[in-house]
């Protein structure tokens, strides 16, 4: 299996990588991450002579980069994000960017590749409950420009998922 990973230098993407590596060490790996507010090498360095894992600094935005990094992968793994709510209320622009026009970029290119695409969102897009948690079935209720960003990113897939 060869996964594009986006957004790896992240938290929840360096997990998800070294993860990927204690279980299925015949896989291969490429992680491609704009270093950004959230990046940390320091998360991956022990796979830095890993044989099955490559990095490239490149933005989701990148339709040429993007096209030839998913030709050459099976499944293409989402975690690129502008974070953080504080952020995107002094600054929305990057989170439009990223969430919104990097995320429709990825679906153009797998829909034109036939690739597979697995988006990794968050809870932030159902907003605040009192009590109990959201379902994937609850309405969305974006309370920030991230959780907005995010949450457009969700009915844009949905859109795809539906029509294409």
């Amino acid at each position: 299996m060869k996964l594009l990973v986006t957004g790896g230098l992240g938290f929840i993407g360096s997990n998800f990588i070294s993860r990927v590596f204690e279980n299925h060490k015949d896989w291969s790996v490429v992680n491609v991450d704009a270093e950004l507010y959230g990046s940390n090498h320091q998360s991956l360095k022990k796979f830095e002579n890993n044989s099955k894992y490559s990095f490239v600094k490149g933005n989701i935005t990148d339709q040429k980069l993007m096209e030839k990094l998913v030709s050459k992968s099976d499944v293409v793994i989402n975690f690129a994000a502008e974070s953080h709510v504080d952020r995107s209320i002094s600054d929305a622009k990057p989170f439009i960017d990223s969430n919104i026009l990097g995320v429709f970029t990825l679906l153009e290119t797998i829909k034109k590749m036939e690739k597979k695409l697995i988006h990794i969102s968050t809870d932030e897009v159902y907003g605040s409950f009192d009590s109990g948690s959201a379902k994937e079935e609850t309405r969305l209720d974006p309370s920030s420009p991230y959780a907005a960003s995010k949450a457009s990113a969700e009915l844009l897939i949905q859109s795809y998922i539906t029509k294409y």
